[in-house]
């Protein structure tokens, strides 16, 4: 419980802590003028405080974002404050100690220090860029035309289909035309007989990665010059269409043959329908009246939702047929369609308005779709380049001589992998990174103790895999070094993050190692507490079980005429392990027991044998031995009901002595009038 409670304060820690570097470093009265937010408004011993310190931590706390500091009453503002100043206390307390050269503290902030520095690089290089471009691209929707070539079959030799791929590149090149090649060529059936044209239109994020690049890469009526690796073969590809994404509102009314085996009479009631829009009947109302969409009939014939050609509807994602689309898009705002035929019946379609997507809006979900689809493998190709650009050198030779005393079947898993490896190969070195040389013996030391390389295949690519395994630890720890100094937010957040490691292991020394169990404490409290706990009521109950009512029944003869009933029980009872019990339950509380609850229901005497009664999936003949009523639980009884409540007074205590002990070693001083000032100048600002 007491490990729990620690893990939480540690994630509390790193919520409230923020960069204190910037809060350090003295700031500049021309920069205090300029902007309130800098202004020292507090000081723990040597350390200043600034507004913008405050505002920051707050951030990091609320839930609601649009909630701004200067806008709390004043009392929450300086007991945040109070609250900021008693963390900063701990932290300075955690320094005075020497804590920061901790060797397990150091070794805990270089072991995290990778998985900071990776999730923040990979954020700032691959995610935030991609979703500008993403964005950007986003704002357009594209359809184009495939020819498809597949491996026959599907495990043959590619170049076969890369061939005939070129083939077709070069008969396109020469002027054949593209339709009707699809139709005669391609080995997608679906698009060849519309001669290779893809009804849904594209936009960013929704189609292989490979393939968008070559669809973003040409103007319309342009052929992608090169064939399109796929996984099941090659594709040729022509951009038809180019244009701004549109989200268009519709309504319609469908009529649907599927209920109506006359289609002519579905006919006729549709141009019924289009006469009476022609002489201005509403349109809702005859959705209402007509449609055979109950969904959106209820709405006039409403989606309830924004459709675009690229991503379908907004909320949903459900993508409407071809033939409802393409009539939709022929449409202008506010103008009806005749009878649009689709599998579902015949359509009758108004465009009501149409706007561009709210792509600021869009980022999030953007974000999203980027690291399900995109993030791995751009990590994959970014983490190998990496490796290069920072020296990654393997000695080929080496390793090949290595690999052919192993027996390449197995995986390290196997205890005497590595006995034929001679021994003076195990000072050779294998590579290097980052100026630190690793040598055989060194990489078969780690394959023993880090847990990121048991299983490792026993040949080339496996080592290599182990190799890139190990190179990630220094190669992100390098680059945490270079981003502390590009990025104040990284440093903002390594800063944080030392500040929570310091904090709990002085939080733990002070406060959670102390809250041991106070008996005294706790008796004070249950006496000032005690009518609170009283025992649930409980009966002392004994069982015979049977699996069948007319057994159950004989059974309960015997046991009315009987004076021994654990006897009965003993010899009759089918409930596994209660025949050695004699049948007997003990004490059941009516709250926690569910034979006792079925007891309570009966209103029972004590000394009754009740009637067989249907429970758990047999009959039970139950005796009451005896009823305990609600009583007030003893000291030892009520123990599980007050502990945390004694321990919370307890950590309180502890915390508070804690606090004002610190207040005396560090000077505090939060300067309550500057902010008032602060915050008047900011809201002033506002206006």
């Amino acid at each position: 419980m007491r490990e729990i409670v620690k893990l939480l304060t540690f994630s509390l820690i790193i919520l409230l802590s923020i960069n204190t570097l910037s809060a350090q470093k003295a700031k500049s009265k021309a920069a205090s003028i300029n902007n309130p937010k800098q202004q020292v408004i507090a000081t723990v011993g040597k350390e200043n405080i600034s507004y913008a310190d405050i505002e920051k931590a707050f951030k990091k706390n609320m839930n609601r974002r649009d909630l701004e500091l200067h806008n709390i009453s004043q009392d929450s503002l300086f007991d945040f404050i109070e609250l900021y100043v008693n963390y900063r206390l701990k932290v300075r307390d955690a320094l005075s100690r020497g804590f920061d050269k901790d060797s397990s503290i150091i070794q805990d902030i270089y072991s995290n220090k990778k998985i900071l520095a990776e999730s923040f690089y990979y954020e700032k290089k691959l995610t935030e860029p991609a979703i500008e471009r993403m964005s950007k691209l986003r704002e357009y929707e594209k359809q184009i035309a495939i020819i498809v070539v597949t491996h026959k079959p599907a495990n043959a030799d590619t170049i076969i289909a890369y061939e005939k791929a070129n083939g077709l590149l070069k008969l396109l090149a020469d002027g054949v035309n593209f339709f009707g090649l699809a139709q005669d060529s391609s080995d997608d059936k679906e698009t060849a007989r519309r001669g290779g044209i893809v009804h849904n239109f594209i936009t960013a994020g929704n189609i292989q990665k490979q393939i968008e690049d070559a669809v973003y890469s040409l103007k319309p009526d342009e052929v992608y010059p090169e064939p399109i690796n796929i996984k099941f073969g090659y594709i040729i590809l022509k951009l038809l269409k180019d244009e701004p994404r549109l989200l268009v509102k519709a309504r319609h009314i469908l009529l649907s043959e599927i209920y109506q085996s006359d289609t002519f009479s579905v006919s006729q009631k549709a141009d019924s329908l289009l006469n009476l829009l022609k002489k201005g009947a509403s349109f809702s109302k005859l959705a209402e009246e007509n449609s055979d969409d109950p969904q959106s009939a209820a709405n006039g014939g409403d989606f309830g939702e924004w459709y675009s050609r690229s991503t379908g509807f907004t909320e949903s994602g459900k993508i409407l047929v071809p033939e409802f689309v393409d009539a939709l898009y022929d449409l202008h705002d506010g103008t009806y369609s005749g009878k649009v035929y689709t599998d579902y019946g015949i359509h009758i379609i108004i465009r009501d308005s149409t706007k561009f997507p709210e792509i600021e809006k869009e980022k999030e979900d953007i974000k999203k779709l980027y690291k399900r689809i995109y993030l791995e493998q751009d990590k994959r190709e970014m983490l190998d380049s990496l490796k290069i650009a920072y020296g990654l050198k393997i000695n080929e030779d080496l390793l090949k001589t290595v690999i052919s005393h192993l027996d390449t079947t197995k995986t390290n898993l196997d205890s005497a992998w590595a006995r034929d490896i001679p021994a003076e190969m195990y000072k050779k070195q294998l590579y290097s990174f980052i100026n630190k040389s690793t040598t055989i013996g060194e990489f078969l030391d780690y394959t023993k103790t880090k847990n990121e390389l048991r299983g490792l295949s026993l040949n080339e690519q496996g080592f290599k895999r182990g190799i890139n395994k190990l190179v990630e630890e220094p190669l992100f720890n390098t680059i945490a070094v270079e981003l502390e100094k590009s990025y104040p937010d990284f440093a903002a957040l390594m800063q944080e993050f030392r500040d929570g490691i310091l904090l709990f292991k002085v939080e733990a020394l002070e406060v959670w190692d102390k809250l041991k169990f106070d008996t005294t404490l706790a008796k004070t409290y249950y006496d000032s507490t005690k009518s609170r706990y009283r025992t649930s009521p409980a009966y002392d109950l004994t069982e015979i079980y049977m699996l069948s009512d007319s057994a159950a029944q004989e059974v309960y003869k015997l046991a009315q005429n009987s004076d021994d009933f654990e006897q009965l029980a003993e010899q009759h009872s089918q409930r596994a392990g209660y025949r050695e019990k004699r049948g007997n339950w003990g004490l059941c509380y009516i709250k926690d027991s569910k034979i006792a609850k079925l007891v309570d229901t009966l209103n029972p005497k004590v000394g009754a044998i009740l009637p067989p009664t249907p429970f758990e999936r047999g009959f039970s003949i139950i005796k009451v031995n005896k009823y305990e009523g609600p009583r007030p639980k003893t000291f030892e009884e009520a123990i599980p009901d007050f502990a945390p409540e004694v321990q919370d007074i307890l950590q309180k205590q502890l915390t508070e002595n804690w606090i004002k002990e610190l207040k005396t070693k560090f000077a505090v001083n939060i300067d309550k009038k500057k902010i008032v000032s602060v915050v008047g100048q900011i809201k002033k600002s506002n206006k």
